[in-house]
């Protein structure tokens, strides 16, 4: 069979039991982008920067014992223009006094003692600040959506003040927003050079959001987990986080209003287990009454190309229930063919031929249903992106399934085998 395996189906059957043991089951699978912020601050450092042999003996001549300018300069044996630039720099920088003997300041006796002065520099430093918890990070991070670039509109609700000029002093994790920036640039300092000041925030910060996947799991008796995936693997640190936050009320997740209503109606299933061993079975496998459903379900949810369905009957009673699945494939620009027919006008019932029609006017091309009168064809099977199919006595547009009511026996073969599959079709589509 073609690998046509999504992320969300590998991480379905990968993570299904993650919360097994607190009889959590997994009900849904989203992917959302968490919001960063790139920071660009001006900031000032004291820099070190080692002393000339001049300026070094110029000072120790004075540590010495030379107390008068006279007497230093005929020491140092400068140039006169030169000997008074250096003097008046010393004393601006205040490493010397007269009063009205020379003498050393604290300030000169340590850099006379380390060799080095320190002078005031500005240079411009980038933080990444997390949008949830307003923690600082050190990762790196891709630009991989720009505000409204994708069609994937399900993202977390920042819960930190927008970072600028006007918020350095709000509080965030107990902390103003200045300091958490300054302790965050100090980790960067040198021996020589060291953060003294952040002067402002340049410009607008760059918000940056990083793609990740959230796992739902429910339980009748406890509040909801969710498991946060990047790059493949469980991120505990960021699951603790959305975890705690969604527990106190806080309703992070922002989701376009398709997958709201998704998530909303898988809430109510059980199924995305059962969904990802389908790409596992092997052909041949045989299929029970009640387990048709799922795969009529599945078809229609996460078929990528096409789906076929040839029954002998189409009872609105089965389409209503499924109508929402069959036009949201048709947005994904999945093809749609209906096969039917024993011969007798009403084997189409009124109102799934009107809901079909509609669907045609809207997805032109992509939805097609088709009787042969001339034949009674009472075939019951399901295609699904030419990967797979069953052939089955269960009648997928007719019958429902339900368990809940009068037993009947059913039976089906799931097929994987591309040429029977290719066979099938070649039947119906010439």
């Amino acid at each position: 069979m073609k690998n046509n395996v999504t992320e969300k189906e590998i991480y379905a059957n990968k993570f299904y039991n993650y919360y097994n043991d607190d009889n959590y089951t997994l009900y849904d699978i989203q992917e959302f982008y968490y919001p960063f912020y790139r920071i660009k601050c001006n900031c000032i450092f004291r820099e070190k920067n080692k002393i000339s042999i001049v300026e070094e003996n110029f000072l120790e001549a004075i540590k010495c014992g030379i107390k008068d300018y006279e007497s230093l300069e005929k020491f140092l044996a400068l140039d006169k223009e030169i000997f008074e630039e250096v003097a008046a720099k010393l004393h601006i920088d205040n490493l010397f006094v007269e009063t009205p003997l020379l003498q050393l300041t604290e300030q000169g006796k340590k850099i006379l003692e380390d060799g080095a002065k320190l002078s005031s520099v500005e240079n411009e430093e980038y933080v990444t600040l997390d949008g949830i918890t307003g923690n600082t990070s050190n990762e790196y991070i891709e630009i991989e959506k720009k505000h409204g670039e994708s069609k994937n509109n399900n993202h977390l609700k920042v819960q930190i003040p927008y970072p600028k000029n006007e918020t350095l002093d709000r509080i965030i994790n107990n902390k103003a927003l200045q300091t958490i920036l300054f302790e965050e640039i100090k980790k960067k300092d040198k021996k020589d050079k060291e953060i003294y000041e952040i002067k402002e925030i340049v410009g607008k910060p760059f918000k940056i959001n990083k793609k990740y996947f959230s796992l739902f799991f429910k339980n009748d008796e406890n509040p909801k987990k969710t498991l946060i995936i990047k790059d493949g693997h469980p991120d505990d640190v960021m699951t603790n986080i959305i975890n705690t936050l969604e527990q106190s009320g806080k309703n992070l997740f922002d989701f376009s209003k398709d997958a709201q209503e998704e998530n909303k109606r898988l809430f109510e299933q059980k199924n995305i287990y059962e969904y990802s061993q389908i790409e596992n079975l092997t052909n041949g496998t045989q299929l029970s009454t009640y387990e048709h459903p799922k795969f009529f379900e599945y078809a229609f949810k996460y078929s990528k190309k096409e789906v076929i369905v040839i029954s002998p009957w189409i009872r609105w009673e089965i389409i209503k229930e499924k109508k929402e699945d069959i036009e949201n494939a048709l947005k994904k620009k999945v093809k749609i063919i209906f096969f039917y027919g024993m011969g007798k006008k009403d084997d189409l019932d009124k109102k799934s031929k009107e809901f079909f029609i509609a669907m045609q006017k809207k997805y032109p091309n992509l939805l097609k249903f088709s009787t042969n009168n001339d034949i009674n064809d009472h075939s019951k099977i399901i295609i699904c992106d030419r990967d797979w199919m069953i052939t089955t006595s269960f009648n997928w547009t007719s019958f429902k399934g339900d368990e809940s009511r009068e037993e009947r026996k059913e039976r089906g073969s799931f097929i994987n085998d591309r040429s029977e599959v290719i066979k099938t079709i070649e039947v119906y589509i010439r």
